[in-house]
């Protein structure tokens, strides 16, 4: 039994991780069950540190969700306890299934990457408006913006965008006659039989595709909560959906998701290839995000991964095709992620991706410990 102090809400946690056989082509160690009590007790110590109410957890391989369950509480008032299949926003990992749908359009010859956003009457204001050269692929690959050393052009430089990236559902519904919403059920969660994914229930359009109750839905889900003020709060937050944010899941459902994308469903080989290959500016200059995933090589294997990071939800999705090993971790607080989107500094400031998980995947706590244990090897 674990237990830990959650600071003005008195509670105590039995974490668990259950695992099933492990794979037959890994490494003893690495599957055994004193290497997974470890990163569990690491694990909880991170959460603690960080003040994270709960994390539901899930480790991919061989095309089997070989470790999952949670640790703390998915309510700490009711001291409901978080496993698999307990729900979270997902917040930015929606991005990855926005590119999914973008690029089937894409290969249906419906739209193009290179249409300029002017096309589905995309205005992003201030200096950048419709201008004709901003493409459909700046806005995927978070280069529509460009920077005052480079005249602000287009395709020159990263500057992760939500907001703009978002802007992609116009795209989807003038190039499809359906929206995001519609194309996500009918695409991806149905044949998946994702059960425990859905379209935020506070789009209520768009959460009605699923013919699911709301209110028997809404008590799956892990309750929201923020750090401040040294104590965890409850927060109510109303949360959107597009093709940037607000699809709700479970660890389980996207192991799913994790296994149907490395058999290459959904999309050609060939379009999965441009998906996880950084896109690379009109100067030859690499970045570190491809078509709606970031990625990267460490010690020469290629790492995809996406965040998410929301008032009350974070989230991270590892995945290294090589090793065919995916890391799923949910928070019901956003210090999963908080601590490593560094974007605001006092006087003076450093670059502000320096250290953020918008440029380095292992300045996370979560995934080098991930990495440390299962991709390294047990200690």
């Amino acid at each position: 039994m674990i237990v830990v102090s959650c600071i003005a809400i008195s509670c105590t946690s039995v974490g668990k991780l259950s695992q099933t056989d492990k794979p037959v082509s890994a490494a003893d160690d690495v599957w055994s069950a004193e290497n997974i009590a470890d990163f569990e007790k690491d694990l909880e110590a991170l959460r603690n540190r960080y003040h994270i109410p709960s994390l539901a957890i899930g480790i991919v391989n061989e095309k089997n969700l070989i470790v999952r369950g949670g640790l703390g509480y998915a309510d700490i008032e009711k001291q409901i306890k978080p496993d698999e299949n307990t729900v979270y926003h997902l917040a930015s990992i929606t991005k990855t299934f926005g590119s999914i749908i973008l690029m089937q359009l894409v290969e249906q010859g419906k739209i193009s990457l290179d249409d300029p956003i002017s096309k589905y009457g995309i205005n992003l204001g201030g200096r950048w408006g419709s201008d004709n050269r901003i493409k459909v692929k700046h806005l995927l690959t978070h280069t529509a913006s460009g920077n005052w050393l480079n005249g602000f052009k287009p395709g020159y430089s990263f500057r992760y965008n939500g907001a703009w990236y978002g802007e992609l559902g116009k795209v989807i519904e003038k190039g499809s006659g359906e929206s995001f919403g519609e194309l996500l059920m009918k695409n991806i969660i149905t044949p998946l039989h994702m059960t425990s994914t859905v379209p935020s229930t506070d789009d209520t359009v768009n959460f009605n595709l699923t013919g699911y109750s709301k209110d028997s839905f809404i008590a799956r889900v892990a309750k929201p909560y923020n750090w401040q003020g040294k104590q965890i709060s409850p927060i109510t937050m109303n949360y959107g959906f597009n093709p940037a944010a607000g699809i709700m899941s479970s660890v389980a459902d996207l192991a799913k998701y994790s296994i149907a994308i490395d058999e290459k469903r959904f999309l050609k080989p060939e379009t999965w290839e441009k998906i996880f290959t950084p896109y690379v500016t009109p100067k030859a200059k690499t970045i570190q995000y491809g078509l709606g995933w970031f990625v990267k090589d460490y010690k020469g294997l290629k790492i995809v991964w996406h965040t998410g990071w929301w008032y009350g939800y974070s989230t991270l999705l590892i995945k290294i095709p090589a090793k065919d090993l995916t890391f799923i971790i949910l928070a019901n607080s956003q210090d999963l992620s908080r601590p490593f989107y560094m974007t605001y500094y006092p006087v003076p400031l450093p670059h502000p991706f320096k250290k953020s998980l918008s440029k380095e995947l292992m300045v996370s706590d979560f995934a080098s410990l991930f990495v440390e244990y299962f991709l390294i090897g047990a200690r």
